[in-house]
């Protein structure tokens, strides 16, 4: 690994400076998961690694105006084990308990796992459904950004140097709505996906399906939305001829690629399978909702 310098700023302006002054000479640390990994790797290289200050902004988990705020250095584990999160986005509890090892999720931070841009990011399909945004700060100023927008490319994003993730800004699901998320991969636990895929719907007291999400991962150069999918479920219930028509325009939307993990035939054919499951499964967990 090479020489590099580390500061551990006490608040988010003095992080904030430093950024504006470092911009892409420097990187921020919270877990480290990921950071680590590529310095010792060589992939990357910064002349300072900055310690993401643990003050609000960065951490927290906040409920208020049908919101959920989560600071960006909440950990997996506090995901996967947060009461407030556990009832209200049951979906993200789930795929933080996903990620990695119980090691790991002690570690890695929500803002890690959205920073990396990963395609195969396991909780950027779930917050895709919720309809996440992020807020990222720098010295002067700020902007939230809808999720779906932040990713351009497997790990670029829209993000500029001088920015911090500072939070994640979610929506509450409202009404009848039921989730799923599935991820496929060789080994239960520390493997990265071969395909996964989360879907929440929300119903109607007759069954009717009044909105869906539907997204995936590790199936293009970025975690995706099945826009095309989503619009044919709205305004119907749900039965086997649309779960099929459903499940191809799911298809059709990939783009995977072969890699050791897994051909691009074969995620295609996952992709197809797996958007049944869990459409199916959301659809089934809101109608049965009282």
């Amino acid at each position: 690994m090479h020489w590099f310098d580390y500061c551990a700023p006490k608040g988010l302006d003095e992080a904030l400076d430093i950024f504006a002054e470092y911009g892409e000479r420097a990187r921020a640390l919270a877990g480290g998961t990921d950071l680590v990994l590529f310095m010792e790797r060589g992939k990357l290289k910064p002349e300072l690694v900055v310690e993401v200050p643990s003050c609000s902004p960065f951490v927290g988990i906040e409920t208020a105006n049908n919101q959920i705020r989560i600071g960006s250095r909440t950990t997996m584990r506090e995901l996967e084990t947060s009461p407030v999160v556990r009832e209200k986005l049951p979906i993200l509890a789930e795929a933080a308990g996903k990620v990695g090892s119980l090691q790991v999720r002690n570690l890695a931070t929500i803002g890690g796992n959205i920073c990396t841009a990963s395609p195969a990011g396991d909780t950027l399909p779930a917050l895709l459904v919720l309809d996440a945004s992020v807020k990222l700060v720098r010295k002067g100023g700020e902007r939230v950004i809808p999720i779906k927008d932040f990713f351009v490319g497997p790990g670029e994003t829209i993000r500029h140097p001088e920015e911090l993730l500072s939070e994640v800004i979610l929506p509450i699901p409202s009404g009848r709505f039921g989730w799923s998320f599935y991820k496929l991969s060789v080994r239960r636990y520390m493997d990265i996906a071969i395909v996964n895929a989360a879907a929440l719907v929300i119903v109607d007291d007759d069954g009717g399906i009044i909105d869906a999400r539907l997204a995936f991962g590790s199936v293009a150069p970025t975690p995706i939305r099945v826009v095309e999918a989503e619009e044919r479920l709205k305004g119907n219930t749900l039965d086997e001829t649309l779960l099929d028509e459903v499940a191809r325009l799911a298809q059709a939307a990939s783009r995977p690629i072969t890699d050791q993990r897994g051909t691009a035939e074969y995620r295609r054919i996952m992709v197809y399978r797996l958007a049944k499951r869990v459409v199916k499964e959301a659809y089934e967990r809101a109608i049965g909702q009282k």
